[in-house]
């Protein structure tokens, strides 16, 4: 068991560092985000007309009103003839890496290394094996989650690409260390 707690603790560690690593090194996750232009006159009118920090698709429907038949085409036209787009908005702003985030990282990364735990002790093979058993885990993970964000939200292809360098990157690094602390359950035969 404690092996087990040690493992998980080494994997998030290193998916923490390799995440670090990554964005500060890795040109894909500059290439990601852009500046606004003009920023101070659309920081303005958001400021203006944004009292409440949230994430807002534009342009809205409300799908769960169950709109008619003619609403839903005007919206199709106003999303077909732009802009469209997902903000993430936080009116009284906040720190760039605060404590809180950093803790809430970190703490995620042993959670998720804890679930990769579980499935590395159920694995049989050699060390490589169960290794690339890991890394699997992040390529799966970025196809489940940033594919789907790029594919329906429009989320850019370097944030695309800068994912899967983070996902991939991150559970290998957490396989090396995890698939050495932890052995494969032997089999019992009768």
């Amino acid at each position: 068991m404690i092996r087990f707690v040690l493992a998980a603790i080494l994997g998030g560690f290193l998916m923490f560092v390799w995440g670090a690593a990554a964005h500060m090194l890795l040109p894909f996750q500059r290439d990601a985000l852009k500046p606004i232009p003009n920023e101070a006159a659309v920081l303005s009118t958001l400021g203006g007309n944004l009292p409440e920090p949230g994430m807002y698709f534009f342009p809205w429907i409300d799908m769960a009103a169950k709109p008619s038949a003619a609403e839903r085409q005007a919206w199709q036209q106003k999303l077909a003839g732009g802009p469209s787009g997902l903000l993430i908005y936080q009116p009284s702003g906040g720190e760039a890496m605060s404590p809180r985030q950093l803790v809430t990282e970190f703490v995620s990364n042993v959670l998720a290394a804890l679930f990769g735990a579980l499935l590395l002790v159920q694995l049989r093979g050699g060390y490589a094996r169960r290794v690339l058993s890991m890394s699997a885990i992040g390529i799966a993970a970025w196809l489940s989650i940033s594919v789907s964000q790029w594919t329906w939200y429009g989320f850019s292809t370097p944030f695309l690409l800068g994912d899967l360098a983070d996902q991939f990157g991150g559970w290998l690094l957490a396989g090396l260390g995890m698939a050495a602390l932890l052995k494969p359950r032997r089999v019992r035969t009768f």
